[in-house]
């Protein structure tokens, strides 16, 4: 019951924050809803902001039932990005840690935000549909691997 204060801690001192639907529904005290509507997104991903990271971010929002992407609010302007791919029907475990860690690598190599998440998000897709493709795939993780030699061509875009 702690670990929501924690990590309030943790992202008001963040420069991006980028937790899941879940994640953020529990640093918000939100009651967590499965909805389209995009409206109750974008609250959600202000009150995430409202929490004091310069650049949050939301994943896993739905856009429609075979759309799934990410939002984020542009500290610059208020404004909200969104990036959304084909979504699958299926759950792989270390889809945020690889999410993440794309979006970070891209922001270290220069690209800007909105590049970074799509990128980000490009790249974790490829990782699922690589591990769909195995039919000895572990049960717990992607095959990030696989896709691996994908990222010099996104980071080229």
């Amino acid at each position: 019951p702690d670990f929501p204060a924690y990590m309030r801690r943790v992202v008001s001192r963040a420069h991006v924050a980028v937790p899941n639907v879940t994640e953020a529904c529990l640093l918000t005290d939100t009651p967590y809803r499965e909805t389209e509507d995009l409206s109750w997104w974008r609250d959600l991903l202000r009150r995430v902001g409202d929490l004091g990271p310069r650049c949050p971010v939301l994943t896993g929002v739905p856009f429609g039932s075979d759309r799934l992407g990410v939002m984020a609010l542009d500290p610059e302007s208020g404004g909200i990005f969104q990036y959304h791919t084909p979504r699958v029907h299926d759950h792989f475990h270390g889809t945020g840690d690889i999410f993440s860690a794309a979006c970070a690598g891209a922001m270290v190599r220069g690209k800007g935000l909105p590049d970074a998440l799509r990128l980000a998000a490009d790249f974790t897709l490829a990782c699922i549909q690589a591990t769909q493709r195995d039919p000895n795939a572990p049960w717990y993780g992607v095959e990030f691997e696989k896709a691996l030699h994908l990222l010099p061509g996104l980071l080229e875009r």
